[in-house]
């Protein structure tokens, strides 16, 4: 279903846009073939991944499933087909690739993360005109592909204001702390979520659960490769790499690497 006017207000507004039934069950089980392709070839030694337990093939967050090593044709594809139009909708313009990875836990490990906002400045005095500035040029994902996710929590509307006082302590507290406004983003594979980056958000499955979803970040074109995503041009660059990966994938990449600076910025510097 195409992206409207209604979505973009609702991203606009709370910050994130959930979309139920985006995929379908064939794209679902491409992804996944391609996570099981992943396993079978770094059990093999032909790449290499974080593991929870490898001999049990329980993957661990995995990053950088664009480069060379990594890649499935299932990443591309989704991308180029399912993907790459939502996104620059949403941003209102072309956009290039940041970050390509998967959120995976499981094993019964604990993972908790501390409330936090990825690129923002908690409590500083210019912290909302800084939020604002950078605001509708990033968007990032989140996309179950073989379980229940209900470990993403977040705060509704906090990605275009000032934090509060309790969301400053909360993130002080680290995996103590609560925000009373965080509410959990329950979400089934073939369901896909967009959200900002420094809406208040934190990871949470304490029991280990499965958790395969895919995770992304996309800036709009005329942002500089800032430090948080540099290094990636010498894996991405290869010809023979470039030339598989399908036309709007192929054009996220490239345009990450025309983007490419020898002294990249944080985000705080520009």
């Amino acid at each position: 279903m195409p992206i409207d006017a209604k979505d973009r207000r609702a991203l606009d507004r709370d910050g994130f846009l959930l979309l139920r039934g985006a995929f379908d069950e064939a794209r679902l089980r491409a992804l996944r073939a391609g996570v099981d392709n992943l396993i079978a070839r770094a059990r093999a030694g032909e790449c290499t991944v974080p593991w929870i337990d490898e001999g049990a093939g329980i993957l661990d967050r995995t990053s950088h499933m664009m480069h060379p090593d990594k890649y499935e044709a299932a990443w591309g594809e989704w991308l180029d087909e399912d993907v790459a139009d939502d996104m620059e909708q949403l941003l209102g313009g072309p956009v290039r690739h940041s970050l390509f990875g998967m959120l995976a836990s499981g094993g019964g490990r604990d993972y908790r993360m501390a409330w936090h906002r990825d690129i923002g400045k908690p409590g500083a005095p210019d912290e909302e005109q800084y939020l604002r500035r950078h605001h509708g040029h990033v968007l990032q994902f989140n996309a179950p592909i073989a379980a229940t996710d209900s470990f993403l929590h977040v705060v509704p509307g906090s990605h275009l204001r000032a934090s509060t006082e309790e969301e400053i302590a909360a993130a002080g507290a680290g995996v103590a702390g609560e925000i009373s406004a965080g509410i959990e983003v329950c979400m089934e594979p073939g369901d896909i979520l967009y959200y900002n980056a420094n809406l208040w958000h934190r990871g949470w499955n304490p029991e280990g659960l499965l958790r395969w979803t895919m995770h992304a970040a996309y800036w709009k074109v005329g942002y500089p490769i800032m430090k948080h995503e540099a290094g990636q041009h010498e894996a991405l660059k290869s010809s023979h790499h470039l030339a598989r990966l399908p036309g709007r994938a192929r054009q996220l990449v490239q345009r990450y690497l025309d983007a490419c600076d020898d002294d990249p910025k944080s985000l705080l510097q520009l």
